[in-house]
């Protein structure tokens, strides 16, 4: 029985600051502009990527205590903001809080390696630079995102890999479910680095086109939501594939959630996948194939139009969903897969048109 609804939602994605742009740009079936990314940034003279235009923490946020913050936390905390712009601020009166659950891959490893650089080339270990310290904790962004925006409900970081959004997701559902909180704000992130760029031409090779933002829904429970519903979380199942074997996985997860949510293949209006790269990606596509008609495999935007954008992935697809007008109490369905191993899927029954983003 589905917790859970979706009242708001907001971005900070290559097409902008806000939901507007971004919802806009997937209606269109738009790709992210690409760009060069810095020099320093860069892994290679040619590398292109898809980033959140003209985006500095500083600028973004003033310059009260964001000195040596990443980009991550900065693109987090941006978009908690918008997010709160949006649905009023944070009750004081609430009993038990706002909480916020946030899906990433590893942290910032460009502030991982920027740490671990200073401590070497330092003149001992711990001539590092105190403002770059909480950048080292995993869960930075979601608790200085937190802490600056006054959420104080349950705060979690969950680490999946492109799997981060739809398990915050069900990290967030669950914690309504068991009355931890008011409402919670999930999603996922990822930033745009020199760093990254190395780790993923070394997976991957040349050629792959990065990309970066962030995607925060706000879920409240079904029956006393403040705001308007626009999507029903009926079902998040995820779990872990054998060596090389993602379809089989996959497929079991998403006749799980889809039995869950009492439904079928064949009422699913709208399917989105991943789009992962290499043998996960290929079988997950084969696993839309196989489940679901062309029609509804096409329904909404390719998060391919944002470049590979890793942990933010799963909350760009649901930002897809979102953004796609249609009758209200439609069926919509999104799949993961991780190279590593982990599938998931998630299954939304839309209640709005989609046309207000």
């Amino acid at each position: 029985m589905s917790t859970a609804v979706i009242t708001a939602w907001s971005a900070v994605s290559p097409y902008g600051t806000g939901r507007a742009p971004l919802a806009a740009a997937l209606r269109a079936r738009t790709a992210a502009p690409e760009s060069a990314g810095p020099e320093e940034w860069t892994s290679d003279p040619e590398t292109t990527a898809r980033v959140v235009p003209g985006f500095e923490v500083r600028d973004a946020l003033g310059k009260a205590g964001t000195r040596g913050m990443d980009r991550l936390t900065g693109l987090t905390a941006v978009t908690v903001r918008e997010l709160l712009a949006g649905t009023g601020p944070v009750g004081e009166d609430e009993e038990l809080g706002t909480g916020l659950v946030l899906g990433i891959a590893s942290g910032s490893v460009q502030g991982f390696m920027e740490f671990t650089k200073s401590s070497l080339e330092g003149a001992s270990p711990i001539d590092v630079s105190p403002s770059k310290t909480p950048n080292m904790a995993m869960n930075r962004a979601a608790s200085a995102s937190a802490i600056r925006h006054r959420l104080k409900g349950p705060n979690t970081t969950v680490a999946a890999g492109r799997l981060s959004g739809l398990v915050a997701l069900d990290q967030a559902r669950r914690l309504l479910a068991d009355g931890r909180a008011e409402r919670v704000l999930a999603g996922s992130a990822e930033e745009y680095s020199a760093t990254r760029a190395h780790l993923t031409r070394a997976a991957h090779g040349a050629g792959t086109v990065l990309g970066e933002g962030c995607v925060m829904v706000l879920l409240e429970p079904v029956g006393t939501a403040t705001g308007t519903p626009l999507a029903e979380v009926l079902a998040v199942h995820h779990r872990v594939a054998p060596e090389g074997d993602f379809a089989c996985a996959l497929t079991a997860a998403v006749d799980a959630a889809l039995t869950e949510a009492g439904t079928t293949a064949a009422g699913v209006w709208a399917a989105v996948p991943s789009e992962a790269p290499g043998t996960a990606g290929d079988q997950e596509r084969r696993v839309h194939e196989e489940l679901f008609p062309a029609a509804a495999r096409d329904r909404a935007a390719s998060v391919a139009l944002l470049g590979e954008t890793a942990a933010a992935t799963g909350a760009y697809q649901l930002a897809a969903l979102l953004s796609e007008p249609g009758a209200p109490g439609r069926i919509a369905l999104l799949t993961a897969a991780d190279p590593d191993g982990p599938v998931g899927c998630a299954v939304l029954r839309l209640l709005t048109d989609g046309a207000a983003g």
